[in-house]
């Protein structure tokens, strides 16, 4: 955004083509529950370790849609295929997933989890397609520090806008969550 407050500095924004999907083998899925006025997010992505590159995929991003709807448009895009780290702050939404044959899992939150996992993933490149992930191109590009009254800003991560970003950290938590693993 030009101005200093943004969270993301690595972001890559351009065209992610089927070839180059084709060839990706390292696939994460993650969920931040929501109905409305904040929305259910789901976002499907590539790591490249050796890279540290994160590719954004695909992505579900609505309101008022039930679990039985958001999981059957999982199940109908074929993402079945690897487990799926889920908010772990429903569990009944999760065990739902389970019961439609969703390989669903609570994500393992605990003190500075947040922190860590924003860190981790500020110092990775992140490849975003605006017109395969557009919601997330929106708030990576837009997530900003919060500032204070003097317009100085102020450490810490604001929890608004930031429903894909939440679903990737949840995405991939067994890398970040690692212990020895710098972010």
């Amino acid at each position: 955004n030009g101005n200093g407050g943004n969270v993301f500095e690595y972001l890559e924004i351009r065209t992610i083509t089927d070839e180059e999907i084709s060839h990706m083998d390292r696939i994460y899925s993650g969920v931040e529950w929501g109905f409305f006025p904040d929305p259910f997010a789901y976002i499907r992505l590539a790591y490249d370790h050796a890279r540290e590159t994160i590719y954004l995929l695909d992505e579900l991003y609505v309101n008022k849609w039930s679990n039985a709807k958001t999981g059957q448009w999982i199940i109908d895009k074929g993402y079945t295929d690897y487990e799926i780290t889920c908010d772990s702050a429903e569990p009944k939404s999760i065990n739902d997933y389970r019961d439609m044959g969703i390989p669903a899992r609570g994500a393992i939150k605990g003190a500075g989890s947040i922190e860590y996992s924003f860190k981790w993933l500020q110092v990775r490149k992140i490849v975003i397609d605006p017109t395969r992930t557009p919601n997330a191109y929106q708030e990576f590009v837009n997530y900003e520090y919060e500032r204070d009254k003097d317009g100085n800003v102020i450490s810490g991560y604001p929890d608004e806008g930031n429903h894909l970003v939440d679903a990737v950290r949840y995405s991939l938590e067994k890398f970040w969550s690692r212990r020895g693993n710098n972010a």
